[in-house]
């Protein structure tokens, strides 16, 4: 039985038995973008990071599309959000600081979005993390954009490695780390406090569309959204 809003349902993954869905956090009614959001905090949580904040977090929640990869069972197996960038707003890393104190700023009417909340289920990598980026990349041309951020603490590889293995490539526009600095990592309880640096990547135009061919020729598309 479906355990998700079909309506959001957007391909299907007849191997693995997974659906990738797009959920608008603004049309949910149910607290499915709440839960996956939550999943995301949970995880960095567990992993030392301290600081997320619910008010900040807002300026990009409200706007941004949340995405999954679910089992026939209901289990969100992986997930992400991908944040617009209407006219006078900006993405996260546009909030971030350089050493100097100065933030990265895009051109204005720049069509791209940002990706990010990326969280998994352990011992669904392999198998959910195809339909996952192949989805992201046939939403994400869908929305117009031309290009695509995503953010990795710089000490954290594996994370590096998986964004490299999906076609992200460190910007070369916005190459120095960013911090936000009251998102901080703290290595044991009681211990102190650490700045944590963030090097920003990005998928352009035709990564997007490579992506999103992909998506339409491996898997099936669904009747949903």
């Amino acid at each position: 039985m479906e355990k998700f809003p079909f309506e959001f349902a957007c391909l299907y993954d007849p191997k693995h038995d997974f659906t990738f869905y797009a959920v608008p956090a603004e049309r949910s009614e149910d607290g499915l973008p709440e839960k996956i959001r939550n999943m995301f905090i949970a995880r960095m949580e567990r992993f030392g990071y301290v600081g997320f904040s619910y008010e900040i977090d807002n300026e990009f929640h409200y706007r941004s599309t949340y995405v999954l990869v679910g089992d026939a069972d209901g289990n969100i197996v992986m997930t992400s959000r991908v944040t617009l960038r209407p006219e006078g707003t900006m993405v996260p890393f546009e909030s971030g600081l350089r050493t100097n104190g100065e933030s990265y700023k895009l051109e204005t009417g720049t069509q791209i979005v940002d990706i990010n909340t990326y969280a998994y289920s352990k011992g669904h990598y392999e198998t959910a993390m195809p339909l996952l980026t192949a989805g992201l990349g046939l939403h994400v041309k869908a929305k117009g954009a031309r290009g695509a951020f995503c953010l990795y603490d710089q000490r954290n590889q594996a994370i590096r490695d998986f964004y490299t293995s999906v076609g992200f490539v460190h910007s070369k526009r916005f190459p120095e780390p960013i911090y936000f600095p009251t998102f901080c990592y703290r290595r044991r309880p009681n211990r102190d406090i650490e700045q944590v640096f963030w090097r920003i990547m990005e998928w352009d135009e035709a990564t997007i569309d490579a992506h999103a061919v992909r998506a339409l020729k491996d898997y099936q598309h669904t009747e949903g959204r």
